[in-house]
């Protein structure tokens, strides 16, 4: 790897760990963790099934209007899924409003995780279902949507308010950011990593997909495990996307700048501007002791969360040395998606109790 780790960054979220149970009494001494400040953390419930939140799998908030939280509800494959925005999440005046695209069957079903642009306000869903159609093919993949609150899931005039779709990936367990238009996929049905470029979106409820770019890598050892989410972040800093995979109860990474075309792949479901074969890709397993089910990840600094789903821990990492900084017992049903706030706070979503948790430094 030719990449230059980032410096260490200062006052990035980690916890003071209770290593024998999930709560330390308040007057009995704690072990610290090395690297990590001295607090106890708290949990605070900032939306649950009052609010809209049912099943929740996936959560982050908008990089460009402060306090705005996204959580993505998994659905059912006949309605499709739903989104909860919160805004001013956390705040004793936050408001939630329940969104769901008029043709959300289709373009936003069984959806596993959501990622936002950082260049220009779209993001982007990936779906469990194994066809869109519902018709016995593999007629689905990732979507892009606005995050324009007069366009994402008002009516369009045509087919609901999604800007782009492209249908290489069924079965897609996760998805992250890299640029632009461009997302990683965990693609489920093929046991592979895919970037996808959508290009220039096509406008709401249009179906133009011709210049859409999709780069097939094949030679990490993933596993799809149905029903958990395999979250991933892009490390901007360094090029690393980082992999969750509870199939194998393991955190991969790989180097999104190596590999090179091996061949041109002929095109299935619909025409694009490439469907390509990659080879000679860097990935490295990051990260597999003590691990049952990782499911949610985040990256603050140098400092890598992973969200255990079956153990309801969150792990610190740092991703220059891969050390283990400690574990928090966050006490959840079903740990899946989480994030960290712009002020260092990590949150998460328990699909069990249908909430969104804040994890507070007392």
């Amino acid at each position: 790897m030719l990449f230059t780790a980032p410096p260490k960054l200062t006052g990035t979220i980690a916890v003071a760990v209770c290593l024998i149970s999930s709560a330390c009494k308040p007057d009995e001494p704690e072990e610290q963790v090395v690297g990590f400040p001295d607090y106890t953390p708290g949990f605070t419930v900032v939306v649950d099934a009052d609010d809209g939140v049912q099943r929740p799998q996936d959560l982050e908030f908008h990089p460009d209007r402060a306090g705005e939280l996204w959580v993505v509800n998994r659905g059912t494959e006949n309605t499709g899924s739903d989104v909860v925005i919160v805004h001013d999440a956390g705040s004793p005046g936050q408001q939630a409003e329940q969104r769901q695209d008029g043709n959300a069957w289709h373009f936003m079903n069984l959806t596993t995780a959501l990622a936002f642009s950082d260049d220009n306000g779209n993001w982007a869903t990936s779906p469990e279902v194994t066809d869109a159609n519902h018709s016995g093919g593999t007629f689905t993949g990732p979507s892009l949507w606005s995050s324009d609150l007069d366009v994402f899931a008002q009516p369009s005039g045509g087919n609901g308010s999604h800007l782009d779709m492209l249908h290489q990936s069924p079965n897609s367990m996760g998805i992250a950011h890299e640029v632009d238009n461009a997302f990683w996929v965990f693609d489920g049905y093929s046991n592979e990593i895919v970037r996808y470029n959508f290009g220039d979106d096509h406008g709401p409820g249009n179906d133009d997909h011709a210049d859409g770019r999709v780069r097939r890598y094949s030679s990490l050892p993933i596993e799809r495990m149905p029903d958990i989410p395999s979250h991933m972040v892009v490390d901007k800093a360094t090029g690393w996307l980082y992999i969750c995979d509870p199939g194998n109860a393991q955190v991969l990474r790989m180097d999104i700048d190596s590999g090179s075309k091996a061949a041109d792949l002929p095109f299935t479901n619909e025409p694009l501007a490439l469907l390509a074969q990659m080879e000679g890709e860097v990935w490295e397993v990051f990260a597999d002791q003590e691990m049952v089910m990782p499911s949610g990840i985040a990256i603050d600094g140098q400092t890598l969360y992973v969200g255990d789903a079956e153990t309801a821990e969150i792990i610190a990492f740092d991703v220059v040395t891969g050390e283990e900084l400690g574990r928090l017992e966050t006490g959840a049903g079903k740990l899946l998606g989480i994030e960290v706030d712009p002020d260092g706070s990590l949150w998460f979503v328990d699909r069990r109790d249908n909430s969104v948790t804040r994890v507070d430094q007392n």
